[in-house]
């Protein structure tokens, strides 16, 4: 049992060991890091020193920006404009109105749904004849709503507002002009 004795202390005795070394690998790195940033001190404070000794010319100011005019805009045809949205106005006007009939032939095929629950055999009968006479209909409703003006003259849209784009930036740079004259006669007379 003596000899458990001399194990337990000689593996204490490597563990006691490796610890030391461990801590002297680690001691050494600090130290050599700690040096490593006395020199990047010196070496930065001298540049410091050349700089101030040897100072750069200032570069010179930007010059100005340069201000671009804007590029003219066609003038825009307001009569045009006016019946494009008059156009536009009556095309969402069918086209809610066929939405309203759409939507009233769905409720037609949906009220006997209600009578089919827990009805006799007769009862199912007359509501399914009913549904299927609501189905043509609604079916029409549907191809109607598909068909209107809206859905099928999308180019009227699109022309319309290309032609607001093409304004838009004539009205902004009115707006622009009026504010800059304004603050121009302001200065002037005083």
């Amino acid at each position: 049992m003596q000899w458990l004795g001399w194990l337990v202390a000689l593996v204490v005795a490597l563990v006691a060991s490796w610890l030391v070394h461990a801590w002297r690998s680690s001691r050494a790195r600090a130290d050599a890091l700690f040096y490593e940033k006395i020199d990047l001190e010196n070496e930065l404070d001298t540049l410091h020193a050349e700089r101030v000794a040897n100072p750069v010319l200032e570069a010179a100011p930007a010059p100005a920006p340069v201000v671009v005019a804007p590029p003219p805009v066609p003038a825009v045809d307001t009569a045009q404009l006016n019946q494009q949205l008059d156009e536009l106005a009556a095309q969402l006007d069918e086209y809610r109105e066929r939405n309203r009939a759409y939507d009233a032939a769905v409720q037609v095929c949906l009220q006997p749904v209600e009578m089919l629950i827990g009805a006799d055999a007769q009862t199912q009968t007359a509501a399914l004849g009913y549904i299927d006479a609501a189905r043509k209909p609604l079916f029409a409703a549907r191809q109607a709503v598909q068909k209107a003006a809206l859905n099928r003259n999308a180019a009227t849209l699109d022309a319309l507002r290309a032609s607001i784009a093409a304004a838009a930036p004539v009205a902004t740079a009115d707006a622009v002009d009026t504010v800059d004259v304004d603050s121009h006669e302001a200065d002037s007379e005083s």
